[in-house]
């Protein structure tokens, strides 16, 4: 009787078991299959160089708010664009490498693209700031002129 029993619920275990190993073996494929590709727009997220390249070479320079000052504003709009990936893709190399326990290189890229997008903030404060006064000025000459 108890063997019975057995033979009816082990062909039971054994189809629902393979039907479980199938479903994660499609979930695992199908998940493979979304990772980001070489060429994915996720990369941009991600500094192209290697970390040995990343240690041996040096750092530029942030951009000083005299040099920015001389900018268009649409030059202006790109590069705080362009900062703006690049605080990005350090924030993840930046977390990669906390998560995997190792040494983040060229540690003072941040503090330098920070400080560019400062210089921008600055600069386009004086713009506005500028404008507004000449406005000011245009508004009480018109005034006066009254």
């Amino acid at each position: 009787m108890y063997s019975s029993a057995v033979n009816r619920i082990v062909p039971k275990i054994r189809s629902s078991l393979q039907n479980t190993v199938t479903r994660s073996f499609t979930a695992t494929s199908t998940l493979s299959s979304s990772l980001p590709s070489p060429s994915s727009p996720l990369d941009q997220f991600r500094d192209p160089l290697s970390r040995e390249k990343r240690f041996s070479e040096t750092v530029g320079r942030s951009w000083s708010v005299k040099e920015l000052r001389r900018k268009s504003f649409d030059d202006l709009h790109k590069l705080w664009f362009v900062l703006y990936k690049e605080k990005n893709m350090l924030y993840t190399e930046s977390n990669i490498a906390r998560r995997t326990s190792v040494y983040m290189p060229q540690k003072e890229r941040e503090h330098k693209v920070k400080k560019s997008m400062a210089a921008i903030k600055i600069v386009l404060g004086e713009r506005k700031r500028d404008k507004i006064a000449q406005h000011a000025l245009k508004m009480e000459a018109l005034a006066e002129a009254k």
